[in-house]
């Protein structure tokens, strides 16, 4: 079950049939939406995903906003010190 809150709440699901026969449930592939950044928040050392979606969406769990708005493609390299990053809008 995918929490309400995930960026793949809602996200279609497909049926595929595996090697041995068995049928698995999988989600599509998600297209990551378009985001203008409100503002831009420069990092300083500590920081992470969650601690900026906390300060700014009031939420900790809400990163994946973070991480839509940024082009990298490893949650882990968006943060690093001194590189803006992107803080999107709550749509």
């Amino acid at each position: 079950m995918i929490n309400r809150k995930s960026r793949y709440a809602k996200t279609p699901t497909f049926t595929a049939t595996d090697a041995t026969g068995a049928e698995l449930t999988l989600l599509a592939l998600r297209e990551p939406p378009a985001v203008a950044g409100v503002f831009f928040h420069t990092p300083e050392a500590g920081e992470r995903l969650d601690h900026l979606a906390n300060r700014y969406y009031r939420d900790p769990t809400a990163f994946w906003r973070i991480c839509d708005g940024s082009d990298v493609m490893d949650p882990f390299d968006v943060i690093t010190p001194g590189r803006p990053v992107r803080i999107p809008a709550v749509r």
